[in-house]
């Protein structure tokens, strides 16, 4: 875990004026491209859902995420291979409808589906009800099934129906909502599904409208997206100029074991002649707590500063470029 930095002026702050979360909203709508870390691009029988037949549309989006691929990807199946109590992982990665008797959430950590398994966090996992129903954010009707609203779809209840499964730290997965909870940005209204399901189009319902989210989750395999999570500031003191790197993504960085993230800030002097280079490295054992930032000392000529922003995913063969910027006056 890095320190938090002290106190400095900051000169150059790139971020929107107000609340940090409320400058985050709404996510641009950018769904990560599929990368040759052993996934498939998409679930191949994702057409089996009986939800396709009239939510094509979703059942697409939902077919190209880690949830759709979570028991079906290659890394999470050689990741099993000699492991001791390799059932205690199947839970998450093919769970049963997470919702119990009067639509509560269950409790304590998911049970894995006996059937099915290669559809993953499917449909049904957090929308069916015990009694056939499906739960949603406003119980629409339809002559195809029965609906109800659902408190788990709500501003805050859907924060705990994420955390049945991302609250578990197990293998090389942390438990991020854990932070999530103790964030800033969840005592200020912020969610989950805020940040990682994009704003697709807002639909008229009674007494006013309501957003409908891209069911093509945003995760760091999305450069832009990564990038949101962080805000950078360049410290211009005579003495001790410094580039500061704040963590805003709700929750530690990085979030996987084995992942890295790197910034490589070049220093630049007033007619931009290079000074020198430092490094930040996050890694999970030293990782960046939720809301807090670390700065990085730089030559004390520096006038300006290029930040180049690179992920190491440990299923890729090289790193992916995620931000590229200048700071100065």
């Amino acid at each position: 875990m890095l320190a938090p930095s002290g106190a400095v002026a900051l000169v150059a702050l790139l971020a929107s004026a107000g609340s940090v979360w409320q400058a985050r909203t709404p996510w641009p709508l950018q769904p990560p491209a599929p990368v040759p870390d052993g996934r498939p691009e998409k679930l191949a029988r994702a057409s089996e859902l009986a939800c396709a037949e009239c939510h094509a549309a979703q059942v697409a989006e939902w077919a190209g995420t880690t949830h759709a691929l979570a028991w079906e990807n290659e890394p999470y199946q050689e990741e099993l291979q000699g492991r001791k109590k390799a059932e205690s992982c199947h839970g998450c990665h093919a769970p049963v409808a997470l919702h119990g008797a009067d639509d509560a959430l269950l409790t304590g950590k998911p049970e894995a589906r006996k059937e099915a398994r290669h559809l993953g966090v499917s449909c049904e996992s957090c929308h069916l009800a015990t009694d056939g129903a499906l739960l949603g954010p406003t119980g629409a009707a339809t002559d195809k099934h029965a609906t109800r609203k659902g408190a788990s779809f709500g501003a805050a209840g859907s924060n705990a129906l994420c955390a049945s499964c991302h609250r578990t730290t197990v293998g090389p997965v942390i438990g991020l909502a854990r932070d999530f909870e103790q964030s800033a940005g969840a005592a200020e209204g912020a969610t989950c599904v805020g940040c990682h399901m994009a704003p697709r189009a807002d639909v008229a319902v009674e007494g006013g409208t309501r957003t409908v989210r891209s069911h093509a989750l945003q995760t760091p395999r999305d450069p832009a997206f990564l990038a949101l999570g962080f805000e950078l500031a360049l410290a211009l003191d005579a003495s001790s100029p410094a580039l500061r790197v704040r963590n805003r993504a709700g929750h530690r960085v990085p979030g996987l074991i084995g992942r890295e993230l790197e910034f490589v800030a070049t220093a630049l002097d007033a007619a931009g002649a290079e000074l020198g280079r430092e490094t930040l490295t996050l890694t999970t054992e030293s990782y960046l707590p939720v809301d807090e930032s670390v700065d990085l000392a730089l030559p004390a000529r520096t006038a300006r500063v290029r930040v180049l922003g690179r992920h190491h995913d440990p299923r890729l063969e090289k790193p992916v470029t995620f931000l590229e910027r200048e700071l100065g006056p």
